[in-house]
């Protein structure tokens, strides 16, 4: 057997000059200690005061924070989740009798009054507190807690309702052209039901790409799931039936990628803690995209303008939508790579949308994490798919891989803006600071080493509901990943904190971890349900995801692990029962995933 290569932080894995070493400067160390000292002292100076940190609903990609904040001296609960299964060993958890994780992004009526209802009254009741939300919803926590009349005093919030207007899909192609963006803009119409079938099909035509496909969107966020339509009837049909706008796309042929950035201000705010931060002005009508010019005019009237505005840049990811094994739904992310990284004409693109898109929306009164979504064509070319005002599924990931390399982490800076004292020198300082590093923050990013993770859902059609029970227990934790003789995979748990290493797909056997989610023998998940995720550490070819032909995919050895996972927690002939999966084959290269593919003979 031949030596196993072993792992180094070189420039096969950053895709540096060849020969070159990451390294980090001794400023960037600072800024990153900075701002941990930053945020222990915050910590301590709130439990002081007897504030109390609440998370309404659970966020699995927001709740390290609350642990990290409790473990260093905090008080914070989160309320949402389900009740007897608490997230975190140091976060006090009051959940409700049902899993309330899947209300993050949209909230039916009475649902975000019902999980503000849970919150126990001792915690509220002439009270101070800090709210730390993923998501406001429409009326706002803050409201829903005042509405309870316990006469509770919120010192500190990150909650806005900013992306009420920056995630409307009519709004894209204005505020881009806005921010200077106009070259990354995709062919796009939005289109009403009550548009003559004659006038749809003449937006369909002008829409399709060579291959006669357009991407279908609801305006309204998850009115229901991204379409993928190939023919002038299907696109009438579908669209007609509805009541609401739907934003029409051409479909760019290429991978996606997430982008993740920071927008902050130097200007402190008047009351409490944080910068200044607005939200929409009252009664504006949020899906006029020609209101941007009000919204700055009210984030101007609050002091907030080009002098103090800034943001920093992560990374944009590798991001795979739709795979036949791991999703049902074609527009369903499955995964990123988060240390993928781009070739240098790739790179500068990225560089101009984040700090272009980021000062757009920071001068809109935005502070916090936002991101957007990306389509990398095959000749280099990105467009931009849609913006996120909101933490990004990979950010917090990302925050951690750049913490773990003495970099400041996206996720600390959001917190630090929103809970700091900026009564106080120090910290206003260290805030000017990160300003001023900006661009060398985001070039830490852009090439340093990072982890990924792989959405496995609960794949089966919704008429399986209820009769497939999981056949295993699958705790949280980290697993060792076997190859067998055969080229099958053996997953065997190796323990909760069990030592994790970067994947070489050369040697025996991998480690990776389950994380945000776990099954019971016994569970039966809803069709779709987000299950778990596999997270760990890899580069290059070891990395989970792919490009093949331009489109990205999923790594074939990864492939055969994750079918023997599904088999083991489900039962032989589960993933047949995928609406997906059962799909007619389609071509290779055109963005389906729908045949089998070879995995490669790994080197021995």
């Amino acid at each position: 057997m031949s030596a196993k290569p072993k792992f180094n932080l070189t420039s096969a894995h950053t895709g540096a000059a060849p020969g070159t070493s990451f390294s980090v400067k001794k400023d960037d160390t600072s800024l990153k200690t900075r701002l941990d000292v930053s945020f222990t002292l915050t910590a301590k100076e709130l439990s002081a005061d007897d504030v109390t940190m609440v998370m309404p609903t659970y966020s699995p990609s927001q709740g390290r924070l609350l642990s990290d904040f409790n473990g260093v001296g905090g008080k914070a609960v989160i309320v949402g989740g389900m009740e007897g299964k608490p997230s975190f060993k140091n976060v006090p958890q009051h959940g409700l009798d049902f899993d309330t994780t899947a209300y993050i992004n949209m909230f039916p009526k009475g649902m975000s009054e019902q999980i503000a209802g849970t919150i126990p009254e001792a915690l509220l009741k002439d009270k101070d507190i800090a709210i730390f939300a993923f998501i406001t919803p429409p009326d706002s926590w803050e409201k829903h807690i005042a509405d309870r009349g316990l006469n509770t005093h919120v010192v500190a919030s990150n909650e806005q309702n900013t992306r009420l207007f920056f995630e409307n899909k009519g709004n894209l192609m204005h505020i881009l052209k806005e921010a200077g963006l106009e070259a990354y803009v995709i062919p796009t119409e939005v289109v009403s039901s009550k548009l003559p079938e004659k006038e749809l099909r003449a937006v369909y035509h002008r829409m399709k790409n060579d291959a006669g496909k357009v991407v279908v969107q609801a305006t309204i966020e998850n009115y229901e799931p991204t379409r993928f339509i190939a023919t002038a009837d299907e696109f009438v049909r579908h669209i007609s039936k509805s009541k609401i706008p739907f934003k029409v796309v051409r479909f760019v042929e290429g991978n996606e990628a997430n982008l993740s950035f920071f927008v902050g201000n130097t200007l402190p705010a008047k009351d409490g803690r944080g910068v200044t931060k607005t939200n929409l002005p009252d009664g504006i009508d949020r899906a006029d995209a020609q209101n941007l010019a009000l919204i700055e005019a009210h984030a101007a009237e609050a002091g907030i303008n080009a002098s103090n505005v800034f943001s920093v840049t992560g990374r944009a990811t590798l991001k795979v939508v739709g795979d036949r094994l791991l999703a049902n739904e074609p527009g369903d992310s499955v995964g990123n790579n988060i240390g993928h990284v781009y070739e240098e004409n790739i790179a500068r693109q990225i560089t101009e949308i984040g700090d272009k898109l980021g000062r757009k929306m920071g001068l809109s009164g935005k502070v916090g994490l936002a991101g957007a979504d990306l389509i990398i064509d095959r000749s280099g070319k990105i467009w931009i798919n849609e913006i996120n005002d909101r933490q990004q599924g990979p950010t917090d990931q990302m925050s951690v891989d750049a913490e773990n390399n003495n970099v400041p982490g996206l996720s600390r800076m959001a917190w630090f803006a929103h809970y700091a004292d900026f009564t106080k020198a120090e910290n206003l300082s260290l805030l000017s600071a990160i300003r001023d590093n900006a661009a060398e923050i985001h070039a830490k990013y852009a090439t340093g080493p990072g982890s990924f993770y792989i959405k496995a859902f609960a794949t089966h059609d919704a008429a399986y509901d209820g009769k497939t029970p999981v056949q295993i227990d699958l705790p949280a934790g980290v697993y060792t990943v076997t190859r067998k003789v055969g080229g099958a995979f053996e997953w065997k748990f190796a323990g909760e904190d069990a030592k994790i290493a970067p994947v070489d797909l050369a040697a025996d056997s991998i480690t990776v971890k389950i994380s945000s989610g776990s099954l019971k023998k016994g569970d039966l998940p809803p069709s779709g349900a987000e299950l778990f995720r596999v997270t760990g550490i890899a580069s290059g070819a070891n990395s989970p995801f792919i490009i093949e032909n331009g489109i990205s995919t999923l790594n074939p050895v990864y492939r055969t692990m994750l079918e023997q996972l599904y088999k083991d927690a489900f039962g032989e002939g589960y993933i047949e029962k995928n609406p997906q999966y059962r799909a007619r084959a389609v071509k290779p290269g055109t963005g389906n995933d729908n045949l089998p593919k070879k995995a490669p003979v790994a080197k021995r």
